[in-house]
């Protein structure tokens, strides 16, 4: 866990937190916000509604009785190291030399750690989440470079989360016995 500026204090602090949860998406915060508060969050919504006004306790009860738009996915969000990112799947911390296209554009960088779900690649460039990319990549026990699609499933200011689609299973079996090799 990084050390914390001690004259940032507590307020510097506070706002790098608000900083990252606000990059987060929706999804993601509702993840974070039921790790937080476990079994308590019956608790903390009695405590919001509390302190609303009654416009919006009123809107508050309309929306209560529409369907849910999204279903919130099961899983864990890891906040290790300075960027959060799901955890769906074992990965693995790798240093992989990466080509990939994005929006027409080419680009290289690298990949930092690799599931059979996705990878996360560092860069600077801030990109769209949701869209298409098409990544190139050699993994180090193989000669066979891979060619997978996916979607940018988070951005941050270190890099992005890709989830692949469509891998097919020769190199999903490739990437899983790379993900297991000590």
């Amino acid at each position: 866990m990084a050390t914390a500026d001690p004259q940032a204090g507590k307020y510097g602090i506070t706002a790098r937190l608000f900083s990252l949860i606000g990059l987060l998406p929706k999804d993601q915060q509702l993840i974070l916000l039921r790790q937080l508060v476990g079994d308590k969050i019956t608790e903390h919504l009695f405590k919001l509604i509390v302190e609303m006004s009654e416009d919006q306790q009123l809107l508050l009860l309309e929306q209560m009785g529409q369907p849910l738009e999204i279903e919130i996915p099961e899983t864990t969000i890891s906040l290790e190291g300075t960027e959060p990112s799901m955890r769906e799947n074992p990965r693995k911390s790798c240093l992989i030399n990466a080509d990939y296209r994005i929006q027409g554009s080419s680009f290289r960088s690298y990949i930092l750690d690799i599931s059979i779900g996705g990878v996360f690649i560092e860069t600077s460039e801030r990109v769209p989440v949701g869209e298409s990319i098409v990544l190139n990549f050699t993994l180090p026990s193989l000669s066979q470079p891979f060619s997978l699609p996916g979607k940018i499933a988070w951005s941050g200011p270190q890099g992005f989360g890709v989830k692949f689609e469509g891998i097919a299973k020769p190199q999903g079996n490739a990437i899983k016995k790379y993900i297991e090799k000590e």
